[in-house]
């Protein structure tokens, strides 16, 4: 190899970061998720604050109990699978 020939430079390379969606565009997702997310939150604690008050109560049939027993088992199972992401 000679040292008189030039080496030829490295390739360069150019990269630039540009946001996939439009600034307005993703403030209008991101409270449409928040929205959903805190409707969510609010409904299932009525569902669960429901069935605690179910099954804490003396006057309800058992049949109910079993309702509310299934309900917070899927409730919580439902959170857990979220929450773990499987």
């Amino acid at each position: 190899m000679s040292m008189s020939k030039p080496v030829p430079p490295f390739p360069q390379l150019a990269m630039s970061l540009t946001p996939p969606e439009e600034p307005a565009d993703g403030r209008v997702r991101r409270i449409k998720d928040l929205t959903l997310f805190f409707f969510s939150a609010v409904l299932l604690a009525v569902i669960v604050g429901f069935s605690l008050w179910l099954l804490s109560s003396s006057c309800v049939l058992e049949e109910d109990r079993r309702w509310a027993t299934s309900t917070l088992t899927a409730v919580f199972g439902g959170v857990l699978g979220w929450l773990i992401k499987r």
